[in-house]
């Protein structure tokens, strides 16, 4: 049995309504339905074309059946979608490049080669980045169809709030000096290795990072921890910088901070053989100086890198503003 067109219109309508809300719903839309009807057909309009032009004007009836019961039909509204854009971008900026690091650190310990530790630490990056919007918007669209969480507020807005101007020069500058820095520290130690003022009896250079460090890879990573360190500069300059991202920095500094002193205490960093062609200082000496002087160098940098980024966020936190009152 087919019905009329105002029964399929009104059986479509009612298929996303729960069984107590049907009867009531169906006798208004029902009511509305027939009243515009008879007065199109007052107007002199065939019945069938009359029942037509109104199912027409009333539209998809999914869309009515919406407007009824309150549903929503987009996917995050916009009381919702502000709060999902800020929770979206702070995760973004943290959690991937700290995950790009960690990867590829966990797999080159684990006995994989550079190679094998860059390529997993750049697939992870996708896959992380597909898990965070796909789980932050499940939740969010799961709270923008639940009627008692969508009416707890996220958080007053209070201009008080609003952060200061922010130094666009200043940031930039710092923006610009860190990734030269960071460069030119990566271009420095892979051209340590073809680059030295001293050779051998081959005429190959004997450059100061011991070669057995090149062999193993483990100076690669040094590479793919200055990729991150300037992603992460750029996203924080261009999302904003807040304490979720000086956490994020501090633990990006001591991934990098930790290895390095231990490779260097460990006496697997510098090359003997460069020192004992140089004969600069006392020899066999140099190495050991020089040891104390690259763990407490980079000791010294790890912690002044994170305490920074602390600065930073605490110099772009909203400063509330206080009334005072006039005698």
């Amino acid at each position: 049995m087919t019905g009329t067109l105002t029964d399929r219109y009104v059986a479509a309508a009612l298929r996303g309504i729960s069984r107590e809300q049907r009867p009531d719903i169906e006798r208004e839309l029902r009511a509305s339905i027939a009243d515009a009807i008879d007065d199109r057909r007052q107007a002199g309009a065939d019945a069938g074309i009359a029942e037509m032009q109104v199912l027409t004007e009333l539209g998809d009836p999914v869309r009515l059946a919406a407007g009824y019961t309150d549903r929503p039909l987009h996917l995050i509204g916009p009381a919702l979608f502000l709060d999902y854009v800020r929770l979206l971008k702070v995760l973004l900026s943290t959690v991937v490049p700290v995950l790009f690091v960690a990867v590829g650190l966990v797999r080159f310990l684990g006995g994989g080669t550079a190679f094998e530790a860059l390529r997993d630490a750049v697939v992870t990056v996708p896959t992380a980045v597909l898990h965070i919007v796909f789980w932050v918007t499940l939740v969010f669209a799961v709270i923008q169809r639940s009627p008692s969480l969508r009416e707890k507020p996220f958080g007053k807005w209070d201009p008080a709030a609003l952060p200061d101007l922010p130094g666009r020069r200043v940031d930039f500058a710092e923006l610009i000096g860190g990734v030269v820095a960071v460069t030119l520290g990566a271009c420095l130690l892979l051209l340590s290795q073809t680059l030295s003022p001293v050779t051998d009896a081959e005429g190959e250079p004997i450059g100061v990072i011991a070669p057995a460090l090149w062999e193993s890879g483990a100076l690669y990573l040094a590479v793919l921890f200055a990729v991150a360190r300037i992603g992460f500069d750029l996203v924080g300059y261009y999302v904003g910088w807040g304490v979720p991202q000086a956490v994020a920095n501090a633990v990006l500094s001591l991934l990098f901070m930790v290895p390095a002193v231990w490779v260097t205490a460990a006496g697997l960093l510098l090359n003997d053989a460069f020192f004992a062609a140089v004969g600069w200082p006392e020899g066999a000496a140099a190495p050991g100086v020089i040891t104390t002087i690259v763990v407490i160098g980079v000791i010294l940098i790890g912690l002044q890198d994170a305490g920074k980024g602390f600065v930073r966020a605490l110099r772009h936190r909203p400063r509330p503003t206080t009334n005072k009152g006039t005698r």
